[in-house]
């Protein structure tokens, strides 16, 4: 059997900005701490404490930061693979991203809206969902077939393969050709909602 293998996932620009800045500090620290040796001066002892102080600061900041974003991450995986594994089901998906996005998605910005439905929800209420004319009524009445819903990031989407999902037309036309969404398309049934 075939074991499946999955890129690694590539560093984004945040991730990169806070290595950059830990490395600073750190060659920071070194050389006060290397002038210190050299000088004895209580001036520099100073500066040499200070500057370690905020690198612990950012340090420990900055991997409370990562990992929360991650714990997210997994738990929304976690509850959507849960809410996907209960049966059929309508997947309705907006994005709230940017076109740059869609043709080099980010990893970690939740720009996408995931809900998940029974299948007994009216084909055309979720093509009128949220934007599109639907009543307070409407939206009350479709409320009730909804398992899950969530935002999530974009590789949360990897998760949705086999089901009926309702697409933007917008977003459909900008993404249809895109590399990183053609996988996606291909994967699920593909029902688009809205104007272009």
């Amino acid at each position: 059997m075939k074991r499946r293998t999955e890129p690694k996932p590539k560093r984004s620009g945040a991730s990169a900005l806070f290595v950059t800045i830990l490395l600073a500090f750190a060659i920071a620290v070194l050389t006060l701490l290397a002038l210190w040796f050299v000088y004895q001066n209580a001036s520099i002892l100073y500066a040499l404490i200070g500057v370690f102080g905020v690198y612990l600061v950012y340090l420990v900041i900055g991997l409370s930061l990562i990992g929360g974003r991650q714990k997210k991450a997994e738990k929304t995986e976690k509850l959507l693979k849960a809410a996907l594994s209960e049966g059929p089901c309508l997947v309705y998906l907006a994005y709230f991203g940017g076109e740059r996005h869609i043709k080099k998605p980010s990893p970690h910005r939740r720009e996408y809206l995931i809900e998940i439905f029974e299948p007994q929800a009216k084909d055309e209420s979720l093509k009128k969902h949220l934007w599109f004319g639907l009543s307070e009524r409407e939206e009350h009445e479709l409320a009730v077939f909804k398992r899950y819903e969530a935002k999530a990031a974009y590789p949360a989407l990897a998760l949705l393969e086999g089901q009926t999902v309702y697409v933007a037309a917008g977003f459909f036309d900008a993404a249809k050709d895109a590399p990183s969404f053609r996988e996606f398309f291909n994967k699920n049934h593909i029902v688009i909602y809205g104007d272009n």
